[in-house]
């Protein structure tokens, strides 16, 4: 209990002389109708965005005395937090203003042990000057910096990076801390990062985070801004950062296949359509290529091509083939390799489907072999994506180590070839 009274008299008398000065300034102010409250112990007003709580009192006596104290703390929506004793005496004033913007006055202090709990009757007024108030800083903005850093431009095969800094700036601590950055469908977050964080900072402390995503589709995205939510003494305040856009350049190649019809008699004709459409922004070098299904003989047209194909631009091939074989039968995929100039390479496959060939003279074969039904669609191992119209086969992504694979990539392929041309 002394360490507390020692501590309250220090506080007093540092703030002794600023409130017989401030108390001398709001002579010279104008202010607004002043509004009373009654604040009892750990209660808290606000008062035109100023938060004022009755943090504490003088040690209860038997009975009030006039030398009883209240020890305020203030914080405002601009930012600025102040503490300040006020007493019915005359070594501490009842008065006192916050840079010419706040004035409060303490009329009455009420403690001792034969009542509930200490509380205070205070007048609080504003300053009618507007001219003096600085501009509005919200709580959160005043605690912490942010320094947003993010990629506006890259490749279809290229990260995007982002980086976040964030600074307390206060004294004090905090302890709950939640970010986050909601990731765009058309990206893919890098395996070896995270978009999501729960923190805690020390006074002063700087943390910095960082992630990358990769596209899958070029094209110019608007990225929504980090939300930063934080919990401190009951409140939670939160800020969403500024949102950015992130244009990602490249090819990107859409294969489909249709047919005339998906019900023929056998012997009959089926006219098949290749569309290869580049959907990105840069052209790229294509060989697309076709299967006939079983019993299926090619009666005219292309089943593949080979040609540079520019950007926002597509072909189509056309050909027919005479269905001689009956029963139910995968149409299989076609298939379109494609690299540009920057050797970014894939391939793409077209959706299977499934024809129906009616023997008039007698049974259905089964000519796709057992459970021809459930083969309609064949799946990759390793979790690449299920085959179907526009799919791309992809190189496996092993985030940051991608680099030492890529390079014993090119060393296999080296003694590949070296071992074919020796042979």
């Amino acid at each position: 209990m002394w360490q507390r009274i020692l501590l309250l008299i220090v506080l007093a008398a540092m703030l002794m002389n600023l409130c017989v000065i401030a108390g001398a300034q709001s002579d010279e102010l104008d202010w607004l109708d002043s509004q009373e409250y009654t604040l009892y112990w750990g209660e808290e007003i606000n008062h035109s965005g100023y938060l004022i709580k009755a943090a504490d009192f003088s040690p209860a006596k038997p009975t009030d005395n006039e030398n009883d104290y209240v020890f305020l703390s203030i914080k405002s929506i601009y930012g600025d937090s102040w503490s300040v004793i006020l007493a019915n005496n005359t070594d501490i004033s009842n008065n006192t203003v916050f840079d010419d913007r706040l004035n409060i006055t303490a009329f009455e202090i009420v403690t001792g042990n034969d009542i509930p709990s200490p509380y205070t009757t205070l007048s609080v007024a504003i300053s009618n000057s507007t001219g003096s108030l600085p501009v509005k800083v919200s709580w959160i903005n005043a605690t912490f910096d942010f320094e947003d850093r993010n990629s506006h431009e890259v490749y279809m095969d290229e990260r995007a990076y982002f980086t976040l800094e964030i600074t307390n700036r206060k004294v004090i601590p905090v302890e709950q801390v939640s970010i986050s950055r909601i990731i765009p469908p058309e990206f893919v977050l890098d395996p070896d990062s995270d978009s999501r964080w729960n923190l805690s900072f020390d006074p002063y402390e700087k943390k910095t985070l960082e992630y990358s995503i990769k596209a899958l589709k070029p094209g110019t995205y608007e990225i929504n801004g980090t939300l930063v939510m934080v919990e401190h003494e009951g409140r939670t305040y939160s800020r969403q950062l500024n949102a950015s856009n992130l244009t990602i350049h490249g090819p990107f190649i859409n294969l489909s296949k249709s047919l005339s019809s998906d019900s023929v008699i056998l012997n009959d004709d089926v006219n098949f359509i290749l569309t290869i459409a580049n959907e990105g922004d840069r052209a790229a070098y294509i060989t697309v290529s076709d299967q006939l299904p079983i019993g299926a003989v090619l009666l005219s047209g292309e089943t593949g091509v080979s040609r540079v194909l520019p950007a926002e631009e597509s072909i189509s091939l056309n050909y027919s083939v005479r269905m001689d074989k009956a029963g139910d039968i995968i149409i299989p995929a076609a298939q379109a390799k494609f690299v540009d100039s920057k050797e970014y390479e894939g391939i793409v496959y077209s959706r299977k489907q499934l024809i129906h060939v009616q023997n008039p003279d007698g049974e259905l074969e089964d000519v796709n072999g057992e459970d021809s039904s459930d083969n309609l669609y064949e799946e990759y191992v390793d979790d690449v994506p299920v085959i179907g119209e526009n799919t791309i086969e992809e190189k496996e992504d092993h985030g940051k180590l991608q680099f030492l694979y890529d390079i014993l990539s090119s060393i296999t392929d080296f003694l590949k070839n070296t071992k074919d041309k020796i042979l």
